[in-house]
């Protein structure tokens, strides 16, 4: 079976998706084409050497009508010397929108859309554009597309906008014995991630600037992005972009995972973190809330005092933290894992 796959941004958590489903599903054949590119000479070493890479250049984020219609154009292109194809798998919003059309062009009806956060959840934007957005996706479903979301969460939101959806959850590797190497001197709260509006840096800092007075207390930021100077209380460390194994080890070596997201589809730096043993602390939020069942592997937070509370928790409760941790690498293997993802889409490719 041959799946051409399409996403505009080829970075964070839609690179993971990829190489995980690419990984975990040998028997079929896999395409990627491909947008922006930040992390594409490092990504593409993880990636199986049968899966074909094809650049999509044109493609932008931005809504720029002459840009689009030549990123549409290239696209079909592209489409038709792939052709003939089992199944075309879209990845976010811009692919989601200019691939259905360029389906539609090619003649192709076998079409999946997974939007890996939806737009009209974002809260950085006003309730109109968020509107507008809701509007741009109904409109856009005239065009044949079975809507994944990679969250329950997430096809719930698409529902309640009258859009049929289904979900697999976002799957992870795990390690069978994660190593904990926690030093009891201190303890490290870490998130992982870009410093930009959706990871709500602000945030982070408001709960770490809480602990400012508790030299035992540091909180890491495992990233970049171009809102770090958010990330201004002196307790945090910002370690800049680093590769895969000093992830790993802020994760190894951390007591707690903390998330401030606005929105997410279903992240997969707390899968990370969940595979780590990691008790979580997250935002009550679309895709978060998928992660966590309240008091059983961690806590849902709808304000910084609560997020300031739960940590006093762990902090004067070990067992508890300890408790939770196991319960998230559990959660992980259960609902989690990457196999679970991968006869999932096996499952959705074959039905159509």
């Amino acid at each position: 079976m041959k799946i051409v796959h399409v996403t505009e941004a080829f970075e964070g958590g839609v690179i993971e998706f990829l190489r995980c489903l690419t990984n975990s599903t040998p028997d079929l054949e896999h395409i990627i084409v491909y947008g922006r590119h930040h992390f594409f000479e490092k990504a593409h070493a993880s990636f199986p050497a049968s899966v074909k890479f094809i650049p999509w250049p044109e493609v932008s984020t931005n809504i720029s009508p002459a840009k689009d219609i030549r990123a549409l154009r290239h696209l079909i292109k592209i489409l038709k010397s792939q052709k003939p194809i089992d199944v075309i798998h879209l990845h976010s919003a811009k692919a989601g929108i200019l691939g259905r059309i360029a389906a539609r062009r090619i003649g192709q009806k076998k079409v999946i859309y997974a939007p890996h956060g939806a737009t009209f959840l974002r809260k950085d934007v006003s309730a109109l554009t968020r509107t507008a957005f809701a509007t741009i996706e109904k409109a856009v479903s005239i065009f044949p597309a079975k809507v994944i979301g990679v969250s329950q969460s997430e096809a719930d939101a698409y529902k309640r906008i009258g859009i049929k959806a289904g979900h697999v959850n976002n799957g992870k590797f795990f390690p069978e014995s994660p190593v904990k190497n926690n030093n009891g001197d201190t303890f490290t709260i870490v998130t992982t991630g870009r410093a930009m509006r959706q990871k709500n840096p602000a945030l982070f800092n408001q709960v770490a600037s809480a602990f400012t007075d508790n030299k035992k207390v540091k909180f890491i930021w495992v990233g970049d992005g171009n809102e770090r100077n958010f990330l201004s209380s002196p307790n945090i460390h910002i370690t800049g972009w680093v590769d895969r194994s000093e992830v790993e080890k802020n994760l190894r070596q951390a007591d707690l995972y903390i998330s401030a997201a606005l929105w997410e589809g279903l992240s997969y730096a707390v899968l990370e973190a969940m595979s780590m043993r990691l008790p979580l602390l997250l935002t009550n939020c679309p895709g978060n809330n998928d992660l966590v069942v309240n008091g059983v592997n961690g806590f849902l937070y709808e304000y910084p005092a609560q997020a300031i509370d739960f940590i006093n928790q762990y902090i004067n409760n070990p067992a508890l933290m300890k408790a939770h941790g196991e319960a998230s690498y559990n959660m992980l293997q259960t609902n989690f894992s990457v196999e679970q993802m991968a006869q999932g889409y096996r499952q959705v490719y074959s039905s159509m």
